[in-house]
C-alpha cells in the first residue's frame, strides 16, 4: 500500500467514525482526494510516492479540472476536500503544516438559477399520465418534489413513516444527518395518498412484501427507486412543460423556493424549508422576485410614476 493510499484509508475513517458525516459527503470527500491522488500518480509519481506535496500541485490539479469544464462551485468544493484532508495529516503529525490552506477558493460564478413559472408548474402537474402503477407514481413524485422543494437525494430517500399526513407535514432527512419539517399542501397529500394506495395494491397483488421496503417510491420490480431513474423521469416531464431547454431535475427545488417568495413568503422561513444553513445560500434565489418588488413599488409609493 502507497503512502497515499494509507492517508486516503485513515481519512475515510475519521470523517466515518469521529466526525460522523452522512454518507454521501463522505463518498464526495474520498472521492475528491482519491482523484487528486490520482493525479500525483499519473503527473507527478515522485510526488505520490513521497506523500508530501506544496500547493503547486493542487494549484495544477484544479488547473487541469477546469481545463475540462468543471465549474467555480465544484472546483471549490474539491479543494476544500483537500483541506480537511490537510487538516487532519497536520493534526496527525503527517505534515507539519497544510499546503492547501495556501490557496484560495475559486470566485463563484454569478448564479441564477433556472425555474418554472406557475403556470409551467401547474402545467407540469396536470400532464395527463397512465394511470397505472408507474403513472400514479410519477405524479406523486413531481407534485411532492415541486410540492415541498425537496432536493433529489431527500425525495428518494423518504420513507413512508416520514409522512405524516395528520399534522400536515413531512419529515426530511437532510445534508449531514440533519431533520426538518416542510409542510405538505393539502392537494399534494391527496395526490401522494393516492400513490401510496396504489403502491400497497402492487405489493400485494404481485407478492412483494419481502422486497419492498419504507420507500416511498418504488420502481416496477418493488425497490426504492434510484436518483438516476428519479432524474429521468423528472427532466422528461420538465422538458413537456417548459421549452427552456436548461431545465434541470433542481429545477423543481428553485421554482418552489422563487414562486414562494414571489408570493411574499418570509425569507427565513423559506430558508427553513430548504433546509439552508445559511441565510446567504437563501437569498441567491430572492433576484428572481425583483419584478414583484418593482411592481408593488409602483402601486403604492407615493413618488412612483402613475399610468
Amino acid at each position: 500500500m502507497s503512502q497515499w493510499e494509507r492517508y486516503l484509508s485513515k481519512f475515510a475513517g475519521h470523517l466515518e467514525a469521529v466526525e460522523g458525516v452522512a454518507r454521501n459527503t463522505l463518498i464526495a470527500y474520498a472521492g475528491d482526494c482519491a482523484a487528486f491522488a490520482s493525479f500525483l500518480k499519473e503527473n507527478h509519481p515522485d510526488i505520490y510516492e513521497s506523500g508530501i506535496v506544496q500547493a503547486t500541485h493542487a494549484r495544477l490539479f484544479l488547473i487541469a479540472l477546469k481545463r475540462k469544464g468543471l465549474k467555480q462551485v465544484s472546483l471549490a468544493r474539491k479543494l476544500d476536500s483537500l483541506k480537511r484532508l490537510g487538516d487532519f495529516l497536520v493534526s496527525g503529525r503527517q505534515w507539519r503544516s497544510n499546503p492547501f490552506r495556501k490557496i484560495p477558493y475559486p470566485k463563484p460564478e454569478h448564479y441564477r438559477a433556472e425555474y418554472l413559472t406557475p403556470e409551467e408548474a401547474r402545467g407540469m402537474l396536470s400532464l395527463g399520465l397512465k394511470k397505472d402503477f408507474m403513472g400514479i407514481r410519477d405524479a406523486a413524485l413531481l407534485d411532492l418534489f415541486y410540492g415541498c422543494g425537496l432536493r433529489l437525494s431527500e425525495l428518494v430517500g423518504l420513507d413512508i413513516k416520514d409522512i405524516l399526513f395528520k399534522d400536515r407535514v413531512i419529515r426530511v432527512h437532510g445534508k449531514g444527518g440533519k431533520f426538518r419539517v416542510v409542510p405538505l399542501g393539502p392537494r399534494t397529500g391527496e395526490v401522494v395518498r393516492g400513490y401510496l394506495a396504489a403502491r400497497a395494491d402492487k405489493i400485494g397483488k404481485d407478492d412483494m412484501k419481502g422486497k419492498a421496503g419504507p420507500a416511498v417510491f418504488l420502481n416496477n420490480n418493488g425497490a426504492r427507486i434510484t436518483p438516476r431513474s428519479t432524474g429521468r423521469i423528472v427532466k422528461k416531464h420538465l422538458l413537456q412543460a417548459s421549452e427552456k431547454r436548461k431545465i434541470s431535475t433542481h429545477s423543481l427545488r428553485h421554482s418552489f423556493a422563487t414562486h414562494l417568495l414571489e408570493a411574499g413568503a418570509n425569507l427565513r422561513a423559506v430558508q427553513q424549508m430548504l433546509g439552508h444553513s445559511s441565510l446567504k445560500t437563501t437569498q441567491k434565489y430572492a433576484h428572481t422576485t425583483t419584478g414583484r418588488l418593482i411592481s408593488v413599488y409602483r402601486r403604492a409609493h407615493p413618488r412612483a410614476e402613475k399610468d
